[in-house]
Parts: C-alpha cells; structure tokens; sequence
C-alpha cells in the first residue's frame, strides 16, 4: 500500500537513521480519487474498455484537471496538520509506487518529484505525480520490461524541503566493476536533483570499504562551484575526507539493514545527513559465459571439511572481488569467465575455465598442469609444457607484471605478518555492552584482512606454478612424473612449519606403539581411546602436554573457523595421533626424496634446475609462512565469533554459541543492525541451513564438473524424487525471504480456490499476474517455475510471503491437505506431514 520507497525509508527510520519525517498517502488514497472521479474503467479496464497506453495518457490528462475530491482534501489537509507544523510551507511529493525500486526494474527518473511545493499547490502535485505514473516514459518503460499496465497502484511521500549544502547518490558497491569492497559516492553543491537527471557533472569519489577511516581511492572534481552565497567557505570539494568517512558509516549501516547493496539518495545540512531514498543497486542481466566453465575441487580437500561452514562460505565469496581484481592488475583479460571460486553444494570448486584462459593468454599450453588440477580429459605429456613465443612475446608487458606481483608478495609477507597481528589485537572479543558500530567495524576488517591473505596466497601460488614448470621442463627427459620430482627437489631443501607438527605427531604415535608388548600384532589399546587415558605414563602425558601448548591454536582444517581448535578440544588431537598410528602411510614417513632416475640429467640442465629450486624452495617457505598466519587469523576469527555468538545466546537468539558458524557474514552483519527484528529468524534460518547441509552431506559431488552438468547432480538423502520413509527435505529456489508454517492448497488455475482459511502454502505451477489475487490470503508459497527477479517473487517480497520456486512437478510432489514448512531464506521445503500413509513423492 504505501511502494517499495516510502517503505525502505521507513525501516531506515525505525532502525535510527537520519530520514526526514514523512507523510504517505496510499495507494488506497489513490485509488478512492480514481473511484469518486469514475475514472475506474480506463485504470483497470472493463469488458468493454481494454487498458492502453493511449487510455492512460487520457486518464493522467484527466487527473491533472480535476481537483481532490472533498473527502480525501480534508483528510489530506488533516493529516499534515497532525504531522508537519505551521511553519513548514515547503514540501518534497515524491512517488513510491508498487512495483518500482526493484532490481530489475527501478523506474529511476520514470516518475515525478516536486520540489519546494507549498502548502496550499500540494493537491496540484498531488495530481501531477499520480499522472507521471500513468503516462509517458513510464508506460513505455512498463511495455519495454514486459511490465503490466493495468491497475498501476500509486502512492506517494510528502516530506519537508530540505535546503542542504550538498547532496547526492552514493552505491554501496561498484556498479561498473561489481566489487563489494567499494563504495561509489557523488556529490554536488545544493540539491541533488541536478545530479541525478544528469544535468550536472557531479565530484566522484571511489571508497574503500575499511573502517573506520574509509580510505578514498579515487576522486574526480565535478564542474559545480560552491554557492556564492558564502555559505561555504575555504573548500572546492562538497565533502571532506572526514564527512565521507561519516557517510560511508551510515551507507554501510544501510546496506546491512536491507541485506542488499543499495542506491541511496543522501542530503547534507548542519553536519548532518539525511538520507531521501535507498532502492536496491539496479544491475544489467549480466551477459551469459560464452562458455560451458568447468570447475575442480582441486587442492581443498585436503585443507578443508568435506562441508566447510556456511560462514567459511562467506568469507571466501567475500575475497572474489580481490582475487578477480588481481587477475585483472595482471592484465589477463577475464570477461564473464569469474569467480575464481565459488560453492557448488556447499562444497567450494576451483575455476578451471579461468586458469585454462590464463595459460593461452600467456601462450602456454600445458596438459599435465590441467590434468594435476582435475580435468582428466588431458592428457600429461613429458615436455610438461610447451610455450607459443610468438604470443609471449606479445604478452611480454603480463610476465614482467606477474614476476613483479610474486616478488613484492614473497618480500612483503613478513610485512603482512605484522600487520595482521596488530590487527588480530583489535578483535576485542565481544561483549554485552559493545556497540553495533564497533562490531561492524571488527567484523568488515575480518573480512578485508581475509581478502589480503588470500590475494597473498595466490601471488605465491602463481609463483609457484610458474618455478615449477619451468624446473619440470629441464628435468622432463629424465623421469616421467617432472612436476612432482620438481616440488620434491624443493620441499627437501624448505624448512617448513607444518612439517614441524606432523614430525611431532608422528614421534608421539611412534611413543605409543613402543608401550605394546613385543608379541602383540595389533596397535596399542592407547589408541582405542578417545582422550588420553589415564594409564598413560607421564612420559607421553608431558609429550602431548607440550604438543598442545605449542599448536593448541590449530585444528585438524585451520582454514575453517568453525573447526574447534586443539586447545579446546584436546580430544581431537589424540584421535590425530591415533589416526597417525593406525596408518601405516603415514606411520612409515619419512621425508620424500627425488628418484634415482634423476641422477642420468646432463650436468647442465642440473645447473639450471638449481637457482630455480633455490628460488621455488624460498617461495614455499613464503607460503608456509602465510598458511601459519592464515591458521593463526581464522583461530582468533573463531574466538571473536564464539564470544558474539554467546552473547545472543544470553540474549535468547541462539541455542548455542557454535550455531553462528551456521549464518552468512550478511546475515550476522544484518541481525548487528537490526538485532531483536533479526534475531526472531536466525533459529529458522539455521535450522532450515542445517537440513540443507544435511542433504549435502548425503550427495556425491565431483572432483571435476561443468556449469551445464550441476543442475544434473542428484542430491541424495531424503530429498525430491527419493524413497526414502525419512522426512522429506526438497530444495529449491529461494525467492522471498521468511519461514512459513501451514497446510497445501494445490492450485493448477487461479480458479480452482473459492476460500482460502488458515496458513495456507499455495503450491501453483507459476506465478504470472492471473494469479496474484491468491498471495495476499496465504502464508506461504511454491511455484513450479520462476526466477528471483519474476513478478510473483517481486510481489510475493513485497508481502513479505516466504516463497521457494523451481520445484519441478510442483502440483503433483504435493497433496492438498499435506503439511509442510517452507524456508524462503534459503529454498528447503520440510514435508512435515502427509495425510496418505507414506510421502508423496515422484
């Protein structure tokens, strides 16, 4: 009733941003002057009279001429009374109607605004912006996005008149680049209304988000002076680098109250700003990868859980913006082909597709390097690469460039070293009485220190790849597995930290099977135990003592801070030690030595492999360096998030303090914000995550796969098309946010339901305008197709109606009567209960 705009900036206010006071009139305002004027028929149509544009130009022209019917001007009249004092005689009329403001569709500039309006004018622009919403750019603007003209609901924001010294639009990302780490602001003396139609050429500044000071990284002087009435004095720049470091605060609050990054309207006035409008950032359909990418797990199994934390998830879809950024910095020409890694089931994959577009800009072709990595269909080759010269000398301008990016990445980790540990000082942990602000600030540093680590590690890691090629290729004719002998040769020479605990553990496990009887074939039962058993001798108690004093701050995958660490599960480290004993693997190791085969090299070819294994055993210790700083980060992430997740557990929103690691860093920057509000939904959202999880953990993903090949993967467990007797978990598209509770009402035309009583779960094959009549009765809602940015999921947010799509055979998976629980936030549908003896399911 009262559109996406007037409804942001209310939330804004309600969570203590600075919006001006406001008056809304409905759409039902609207729509009694389009009754009492009997104008009805041209709005929403008749059998008679269908709904044109040429009929709505003639209902606008109409609206403008007749005045507020008696009845609505002296409710009008009433209202602004009781809302606006004598004083103010200056209005802003600004249209918030239903369906603009939306992502894919914002109206900007669509509809008029009157300025400075006074009081006794205000039924004139009243009319003026009704009819602006009913004619010209805006109908077309509905027919181009295939946008219904019928029945345009309307409503609009009276507000006082601001007279700031600047103002101006501010995105909360970069919408060229898409990097969430930036924020765009421009300003102009005055109002902004010259700025946002494009009138004036506005001062540009480009942000870094890192507080608390939020550095600008990039500034552009527009081409308006300040006022000449001496309001400002002694600066060329609306705004001051403190005054942005003000704003960004308050556009970071925004964007963590509205979940999305945001296109906000600002105005500042004595040291305040006042925010005017805040509608998601409107984004292109991003053009479709013109190829079929492919993903490999390559690497993470070893260093991660088989299900990494879903806040483990965020932290790395939060460095995607660094790490693209810095294949660009290369000059490796990228288009559509990113991230370079994304989740896929919850499981993280790496992006062939983009190391295999880097190579052949570097005119390297290599399919043993591929083959290491995952994609089986190449086959490995004893020249391990080979190179075009033709086009590396091309690209000679990217190779200076990367070896530059590797040097100053190796020279500058003991630098990164010192900075990350006077940051990790600042993780106070949190406390009951610590502000939002605070913990925002703390928590968006995690975030830009994590980004760091990982464009560090990955400067390393193409030094590597590059060391041991080119190592690989002299010592090809010598033995058939090059790449592998290369990196023996290397970590031979390294001394390297995590060698140090596995050599401990592997001394320790040794120590426990020397206590078992000469005669005894089987392990030691010290290893049947799950923590150190009493009759340990003190011997071993003092070894593993010491083991767990000094790497009590690492867990079995560091890189997760979900997994608890040593030091507070000591249990886990003895189960380790066992786990070392009882392999025989790694219970025989020793320290892998180069074969023999390599001895048969020329001399030559030794003397050009040895500055290069000097050089690659170097940049692993770099590496090994930066891993130990990596573990040690994510063990005080970990901290830091335990605490915060104690403190609302106090506070009744968790159960328990490890159910954070459950959310995303949106959803925790979210509930910082708008806490109790939030916090109502964070056990729906968990649970609903964990039976998602659930079913992640029962499907078999592989090591390698194409963007076309995982809609195919079929999950497994108790999910659609299973026989499982289990309770029934269904995933599908989440659309509208929310957890709904209720009773099925199968729907296969909009005809079929009379009357609709109770928590009704609509289940319908689509969701196209015929059927919106239904949503406002319901409690929740499936649909068999559909996408996020479709016109039900758009109206079914906008009612705040949970609604998962996607669901193939909708209609026929469910029975009316059935019982189930329909998560928007994260696309699980639970079948709770069936009234036939088993789950229907197809």
């Amino acid at each position: 009733m009262v559109g996406g705009k007037a409804f942001r900036l209310a939330q804004l206010r309600k969570y203590g941003l600075t919006v001006p006071p406001g008056l809304v009139l409905t759409t039902k305002f609207f729509e009694a002057q389009i009754t009492a004027t009997k104008l009805t028929p041209l709005w929403a149509g008749s059998p008679d009279i269908a709904v044109t544009a040429e009929a709505l130009t003639w209902l606008a022209d109409a609206l403008k001429l007749k005045p507020l019917v008696k009845e609505l001007a002296a409710a009008l009249e009433t209202q602004l009374r009781l809302k606006f004092h004598s004083d103010i005689n200056s209005f802003a009329v600004r249209s918030s109607v239903i369906d603009e403001d939306q992502r894919d569709h914002s109206f900007a500039g669509m509809h008029l605004t009157e300025l400075g309006v006074p009081r006794s004018a205000l039924g004139i622009a009243i009319s003026r912006c009704w009819a602006s919403a009913l004619s010209g750019p805006a109908v077309k603007y509905r027919q181009v996005h295939g946008l219904s003209i019928q029945g345009i609901r309307v409503a609009l924001l009276i507000q006082p008149m601001l007279s700031p010294q600047c103002a101006g639009v501010a995105f909360t990302m970069n919408p060229l680049t898409g990097a969430r780490d930036e924020m765009i602001v421009e300003a102009t003396w005055g109002l902004g209304n010259a700025l946002v139609s494009g009138k004036a050429q506005p001062h540009f500044y480009k942000i870094a988000i890192q507080p608390p000071v939020y550095p600008i990284i990039e500034y552009h002087p527009g081409n308006a002076s300040p006022p000449a009435n001496g309001s400002v004095t002694g600066t060329d720049k609306p705004l001051s680098a403190e005054q942005i470091t003000a704003l960004a605060h308050q556009l970071e609050q925004i964007e963590a109250l509205m979940g999305d990054p945001q296109d906000i309207e600002w105005a500042y006035d004595d040291n305040i700003f006042s925010i005017l409008q805040s509608r998601p950032v409107t984004t292109a359909h991003q053009a479709e990868p013109t190829q079929n990418m492919e993903w490999s797990r390559n690497g993470y199994p070893h260093s991660l859980p088989e299900l990494p934390s879903p806040l483990f998830g965020a932290f790395l879809e939060s460095a995607q913006p660094q790490l693209i950024r810095l294949f660009k910095e290369l000059g490796i020409t990228i288009e559509q082909i990113y991230p370079y890694e994304k989740l896929i089931l919850g499981r993280p994959y790496l992006n062939l597709t983009l190391l295999k577009l880097m190579m052949t800009q570097l005119g390297i072709t290599s399919g043993s390097f591929l083959n290491f990595l995952g994609d089986a269909k190449t086959s490995t080759t004893p020249t391990v690469f080979t190179i075009d010269w033709n086009t590396a000398w091309l690209v000679r301008p990217i190779y200076r460039t990367i070896l530059k990016q590797v040097r100053l990445a190796a020279e500058g980790v003991s630098r990164l070293q010192h900075i990350l540990n006077q940051d990790m000082a600042t993780f106070h942990p949190p406390t009951p009485d610590a502000s939002s602000d605070q913990l925002l600030a703390q928590l968006r540093q995690q975030i830009q220190l994590y980004g760091r680590l990982r464009t560090n590690q990955l400067k390393l890691m193409i030094g590597q790849v590059m060391l041991t090629g080119l190592g690989s290729k002299f010592l090809a004719p010598a033995t058939p597995t090059p790449i592998f002998e290369m990196t023996l040769l290397a970590a031979a020479e390294a001394n390297l930290k995590q060698d140090k605990l596995h050599q401990h553990l592997l001394s320790i496990s040794k120590s426990i099977a020397s206590q078992a009887s000469p005669n005894e074939s089987a392990p030691s039962p010290l290893f049947g135990q799950t923590t150190i058993p009493k009759n340990a001798s003190t011997e071993l108690r003092e070894s593993f003592d010491k083991l767990l004093n000094q790497f009590g701050w690492r867990a079995d995958f560091d890189a997760d801070p979900a997994q608890p660490r040593y030091g507070e599960a000591p249990n886990l480290l003895w189960e380790r030690i066992g786990h070392y004993a009882n392999d025989e693997t790694l219970s025989t190791y020793h320290h892998a030595s180069p074969s023999k085969g390599l001895n048969s090299v020329p001399f030559w070819r030794k003397g050009l492999v040895k500055p290069i294994t000097k050089r690659l055993c170097a940049l692993l210790e770099k590496q090994d360096a930066l891993q130990e700083s990596l573990a040690h980060f994510m063990t005080a992430v970990r901290a830091w998030h335990q605490m915060l997740g104690q403190t609302w557990v106090n506070n009744g929103w968790l159960e328990n303090s490890e159910d954070i690691f459950w959310l995303t860093i949106e959803e925790i920057e979210r509930t910082l914000r708008i806490k109790a509000d939030m916090a109502v939904t964070l056990t729906s959202i968990i649970g609903a995550r964990k039976a998602m999880y659930e079913v992640y953990a029962q499907t078999s993903v592989p090591f390698f796969v194409k963007d076309t090949e995982i809609a195919s993967i079929q999950f497994g467990g108790s999910v659609a098309g299973s026989s499982s007797s289990t309770s029934d978990v269904i995933v599908g598209l989440p659309v509208s946010p929310g957890q709904a509770r209720g009773t099925v009402v199968v729907v296969r035309q909009p005809t079929d339901v009379q009357e609709m009583t109770g928590d009704v779960i609509l289940v319908m094959p689509s969701t196209d305008p015929a059927w919106l009549a239904l949503l406002s009765s319901a409690a929740g809602l499936i649909v068999e197709t559909g996408g996020l940015l479709s016109h039900g999921s758009v109206i079914a947010r906008e009612y705040g109606l949970p609604a998962v799509a996607n669901i193939p055979q909708a209609t026929q998976r469910f029975q009316t009567g059935d019982k189930v629980l329909v998560d928007g936030s994260t696309g699980v549908i639970q079948l709770l209960e069936s009234p036939l003896s088993s789950p229907t399911t197809s």
